[in-house]
């Protein structure tokens, strides 16, 4: 078997066990078997600042990343700035998280709980694209000192399209398998379009009105 199609055979089960994880049928053995690899799984969100990072620190992040996107990317932009943007990114990503001041990493942190509960994973770690906590490359590292031999990356955004998910954070588990050789790293994406259209009907149906049972016919 391909190691393309086997990754593919991958992404299937994993788009599968995702979508039942909130069911509790998910069994991690009937997908890995039972004398599987010490397996992780990365879920990526996409990060935002945290409510009470300081506001002009975020403005000098956003103006220096402008300035590092017109100068044609960190290779031709002032070396000095690159490192003043890189200094900044550090301190917001770093800087300390509640779920009063970023819900939206308490969310995914939720998530990747019950994931890790209910898929029996043996390392679940939480990155974020931007902004917050660890980048993909340090979840995967972490995972790998956790003793992973087999990593999976996913990613809260579900829909193609979206640089984030297509290019970022894909570029960056390619630069992780170059990193670990030995470790297998595989990218989760993107989602089967029938799994996500059962998963957005499941949740539609939810919030409409049960069907009431036709009165029967006097006799």
């Amino acid at each position: 078997m391909s190691q393309r199609r086997f990754d593919g055979i991958q992404v299937a089960c994993l788009v599968a066990c995702l979508s039942m994880v909130f069911s509790g049928t998910f069994s991690p053995v009937s997908v890995f078997g039972a004398d599987r690899e010490r397996v992780a799984v990365v879920i990526v969100g996409h990060g935002l600042p945290a409510k009470d990072f300081p506001r002009e620190k975020l403005r000098e992040f956003r103006r220096l990343m402008g300035q590092v996107m017109e100068a044609g990317g960190e290779e031709k932009a002032p070396a000095e700035l690159v490192a003043r943007l890189h200094a900044l990114e550090h301190e917001m990503r770093r800087w300390p998280r509640t779920p009063q001041n970023d819900p939206y990493d308490a969310a995914v942190r939720e998530l990747a709980s019950r994931i890790k509960q209910v898929g029996g994973f043996d390392v679940v770690e939480v990155a974020h694209n931007e902004s917050c906590g660890m980048d993909v490359g340090e979840a995967i590292t972490s995972a790998i000192q956790k003793g992973a031999t087999r990593i999976v990356v996913l990613t809260t955004m579900l829909i193609r399209g979206g640089t984030h998910a297509e290019v970022e954070i894909a570029q960056k588990v390619e630069q992780a398998r170059k990193a670990h050789p030995r470790v297998k790293i595989v990218y989760a994406w993107p989602f089967d379009g029938e799994e996500l259209t059962r998963l957005f009907v499941a949740q539609a149906t939810r919030f409409l009105p049960a069907a009431k049972a036709e009165p029967e016919p006097h006799k």
